[in-house]
This record gives structure tokens, C-alpha cells and sequence, in this order.
């Protein structure tokens, strides 16, 4: 689900990488995308390129994620399936 509605199911496959900061997300990600052929989503970069946030939390020294916004952006991005997509959690993502 993205937004409260069902998601089409993607015609290929999507692959989430998550892990702690620093772990290599995002080399493995990019490494394992041009191997497969799929594009890579660094959901860090979305967030704050496309303002997807509700600003900053200065007690964590973090952006706040709208995990909304989030959802209805990737669900354009996923639609067709072959992508990788990394972040440090999968809890905002619909089951």
C-alpha cells in the first residue's frame, strides 16, 4: 500500500538494502544495480533533493522524514520494478 491505495504489482522484481550508517548501503547498492541492470534510489538523497521531510530534528542532527510524501514519490519510481532501493530502515514501507 503507498498512500492508503494498493500498489500495481511491479512487472520486475525491487530490491530494499537497509543497514546502520556507514555499513556500504549505498556502494553495495550501486554495485549490485549495475550488475542486474537496475537503477539505483538512494532514498537519502530523495529526501532532501525533492524537500520530502518536515524539516530538521536538531536534537539528532537529522531530517524529519514525511513518510508520506516518501511513499508517493517512490511508488512512481518503483512501478516498473528494477530497482535497488537504499535507506537505513524498511519501517515506512507498506507490507
Amino acid at each position: 500500500f503507498f498512500s492508503g491505495k494498493i500498489m500495481d504489482k511491479p512487472k520486475y522484481p525491487n530490491i530494499l538494502v537497509t543497514g546502520t550508517p556507514g555499513v556500504g548501503k549505498t556502494t553495495f547498492s550501486q554495485m549490485l544495480a549495475e550488475e542486474l541492470g537496475f537503477t539505483h534510489i538512494n532514498v537519502g538523497e530523495i529526501v532532501r533533493e525533492r524537500g520530502l521531510h518536515d524539516g530538521r530534528n536538531e536534537e539528532f542532527d537529522s531530517l524529519e522524514l514525511n513518510e508520506d510524501k516518501l511513499c508517493d514519490e517512490l511508488e512512481a519510481l518503483m512501478i516498473e520494478g528494477k530497482k535497488i532501493v537504499d535507506f537505513h530502515t524498511c519501517d515506512f514501507f507498506p507490507e
